[in-house]
């Protein structure tokens, strides 16, 4: 079983979060089959989906000869200024002394109102109502072990680590003032622009309850 270092549980001050590195993802989806066992979710919940930036799946963008191909994961963003706990009159989601945002779902009452709270769509309602996230699998990293989904990725895409943000990558969407903790990398520049549209564009949409996996 593989340990994520810097992890101490709830009483750690060290904010874990997600590294994705888009050159890796090859849009495999094991991280969203991962996450749903791990979770016990029900088939089509999916609290981590790969999404094709352009939309449609799997589908490249451009023109023969010149296409391209990016899968990008949308995990929670584990914002330090975490819009939907506020939003929350029941108190259902906090944010835990080691940064990480989570949901007690005993606690949800099924309102909705964190929905459009989360300009990134990471909140998503089951079929009796009751709202689920990401929280990077806090209930294993509390026993110092990496999140399902990290474990599991064949291609080592996702990582977690706390430390300086600005060394991991860059977050997404930052203008919408949630401070992030989320970052992507890439080391294609091309790449890098695409994506960074692509989730600016999600940024502009109608919160979903069920954002497509």
């Amino acid at each position: 079983m593989s340990e994520v270092a810097g992890v101490k549980g709830s009483g750690s001050r060290a904010t874990a979060a997600f590294t994705i590195d888009l050159d890796r993802c090859i849009g495999c989806h094991t991280c969203t089959v991962a996450c749903q066992m791990e979770k016990g979710l029900a088939p089509g919940l999916a609290l981590i989906p790969v999404q094709t930036v352009g939309g449609a799946r799997d589908v490249p963008q451009g023109v023969y000869p010149a296409l391209c191909l990016d899968y990008v994961p949308r995990p929670c963003a584990q914002c330090q200024s975490p819009p939907c706990v506020p939003a929350c009159p029941s108190e259902a989601l906090c944010r835990r002394d080691d940064g990480l945002v989570t949901i007690d779902t005993s606690l949800c009452t099924g309102c909705g109102d964190c929905l459009p709270a989360c300009p990134y769509g990471a909140i998503v309602m089951d079929g009796e109502g009751i709202a689920h996230k990401c929280d990077l699998c806090a209930s294993r990293l509390d026993q110092g072990l990496e999140p399902a989904c990290v474990i599991c990725c064949p291609t080592r895409a996702l990582t977690t680590a706390g430390g300086p943000a600005t060394d991991r990558g860059w977050a997404p969407s930052p203008h919408l003032g949630t401070d992030p903790a989320l970052r992507y990398s890439t080391r294609d520049a091309e790449r890098r622009e695409r994506v960074r549209s692509y989730l600016e564009s999600l940024a502009a949409l109608p919160v979903s309850p069920n954002p497509p996996a």
